[in-house]
């Protein structure tokens, strides 16, 4: 039997972004790479609507947004964020939790995250996107 390498764990992403209108931020976790580029960057630089954590969002919308790649401590963390939320035994500590979440899971993401944004954004326009283009049809052949 030859050796097996063990397979690697998938880098998640998780997205911070605040709009203009609106102080709460908007917080999706846990998405693989092909799934924060697909839901979140390519509309976001081709200008088109996308969701973040269920609000549909245009680049325009928003203040700032932030693309966090989750260290491998980040998804016991926030774990241990809902479990203090939800099953706590003491009902004010649930309540503060409950209330201080968009709080306390930016700090999470800040602890247990490393922030991508220029990198993912800067390989987009560098890398991602003229190959894209190729996939576009030559719109003149297509009205022939």
């Amino acid at each position: 039997m030859a050796d097996e390498q063990p397979e690697k764990k998938q880098d998640m992403f998780a997205v911070y972004a605040v709009r203009r209108s609106e102080p709460t931020p908007l917080i999706q976790t846990h998405l693989p790479f092909g799934r924060l580029m697909d839901d979140i960057v390519v509309p976001f630089e081709s200008d088109e609507v996308f969701f973040i954590d269920g609000a549909p969002v245009k680049a325009n919308d928003l203040d700032r947004i932030k693309i966090v790649r989750q260290k491998e401590s980040f998804s016991h963390t926030f774990h241990d964020l809902h479990h203090g939320m939800r099953w706590g035994s003491d009902l004010k500590k649930q309540e503060l939790y409950a209330k201080q979440y968009h709080v306390r899971l930016e700090a999470l993401l800040r602890e247990s995250g490393e922030d991508v944004t220029a990198q993912v954004v800067k390989a987009f326009r560098m890398i991602i996107k003229p190959k894209l283009k190729d996939y576009i049809p030559n719109k003149e052949a297509l009205l022939m």
